[in-house]
């Protein structure tokens, strides 16, 4: 879609979009690419192994485990079963978003002693090579931000160690300018990345 096609959005109906990426259901496969809708923008997420070929998207919502439990996206290629994101896939998301987005990542992170989640941006899909990584994750805290030439293309979340969950993206809608008019693009904070949840296995849905 054009940025002409944008959604026009007053100053009042600034509120964030929240995607917790059980749009589509929870607890379920949902393939190896879903896309996600909340107030009206669109988010297109898929599964990839990393030594090449795709996997499965997975809908993971265990909220009964240790208070908040994991709630977020995972894969189907997990071998513990937690349906995670492991060393041996990754899940990509696509930009810009529907309608077109300005983009930034924020991410705070969940990862216990010895695990990491790594971020990559590239242009290119289904695959890590030649991917450029922007964030490491290996503690509760961090944030990434997308460089302005680079707001078309694709996110690469996988882990560095252990398995790491995608638990959320907050959409915020930015106003700017535009010969009178106010066209809204999207500021986006991929958050919650509570992102990246690792429980000991006994604990695990």
């Amino acid at each position: 879609m054009a940025i002409a096609g944008a959604v026009i959005l007053s100053a009042a109906q600034s509120e964030a979009v929240s995607f917790t990426f059980q749009e589509n259901g929870s607890n379920l496969d949902l393939g190896p690419t879903s896309t996600f809708t909340e107030g009206g923008f669109s988010l297109t997420a898929s599964a990839f192994l990393t030594s090449g070929g795709t996997t499965h998207l997975y809908a993971k919502n265990s909220s009964n485990v240790r208070g908040g439990g994991e709630v977020g996206l995972g894969t189907t290629a997990d071998p513990t079963g937690q349906h995670e994101i492991t060393t041996s896939d990754f899940i990509q998301l696509t930009l810009p978003t529907t309608p077109p987005s300005n983009v930034q990542l924020v991410l705070a992170a969940s990862v216990q002693s010895g695990e990491s989640a790594l971020v990559y941006f590239t242009n290119t899909a289904g695959t890590l090579t030649g991917a450029t990584l922007i964030g490491t994750m290996t503690n509760s805290d961090g944030s990434v931000n997308i460089p302005a030439g680079d707001q078309s293309g694709f996110i690469d979340i996988t882990a560095g160690s252990g398995n790491v969950l995608l638990s959320g993206v907050i959409a915020t809608p930015i106003s700017i300018p535009d010969g009178g008019a106010t066209v809204a693009l999207l500021g986006f904070a991929l958050a919650g990345i509570a992102l990246f949840q690792r429980i000991a296995p006994a604990e695990k849905a």
